[in-house]
C-alpha cells in the first residue's frame, strides 16, 4: 500500500434537497463512499473547543461526515499538515497512515463517521514515531 498524499484530501459536499418540509442529505454509496462500510460511530454532545481524534490507522479507511454544526479536521502525514472545516452535508475521506484531530467549534456539533474496517485496537497509530515508522514502509 502506498503512504497516503495529504494533498489529495479535499473537502466534499453531499447532495443536498432543500424544500418546506427540511432537508435531505443524500450518500449515494458506489458515488460518495468508495468503500465498503464494515463500522460507523458519530459523535456528538461535546463541548465547544473540544479536541477529539488525534490518531490515525494502519488500516482503516474513513469518511468523515459532518452532520451538524461546524467541525474544524487538523490532519498530519507527519511532515506536513492541512486544515479543513466541515460544516454540515460536507466530508472528508481519509486513508491509513495519517493523523486527524478534530476540534468542536459549536456545542452542536455532530460529526458521523463511515469505516471500511470493524474496530480494532491494534489499528490505531497514536504518535508521530509509528506514523514515520509506518508511512517508511508504505
Amino acid at each position: 500500500m502506498s503512504a497516503a498524499q495529504l494533498a489529495h484530501i479535499m473537502v466534499n459536499q453531499l447532495t443536498v434537497r432543500r424544500d418546506a418540509r427540511g432537508e435531505l442529505v443524500v450518500a449515494e454509496l458506489q458515488k460518495d463512499v468508495q468503500f465498503p462500510i464494515l463500522r460507523l460511530f458519530y459523535v456528538r454532545d461535546v463541548p465547544v473547543g473540544s479536541v477529539r481524534g488525534r490518531h490515525g490507522h494502519y488500516r482503516c479507511r474513513q469518511m468523515m461526515i459532518c452532520q451538524k454544526g461546524r467541525i474544524k479536521v487538523d490532519v498530519s502525514d507527519g511532515e506536513g499538515a492541512r486544515h479543513f472545516i466541515l460544516k454540515p452535508g460536507n466530508f472528508l475521506v481519509l486513508e491509513p497512515g495519517l493523523i486527524a484531530t478534530e476540534t468542536y467549534l459549536d456545542d452542536d456539533s455532530t460529526l458521523l463517521v463511515l469505516c471500511d474496517q470493524p474496530y480494532d485496537p491494534e489499528d490505531y497509530i497514536f504518535t508521530f514515531e509509528a506514523l514515520a515508522a509506518f508511512r517508511a514502509q508504505s
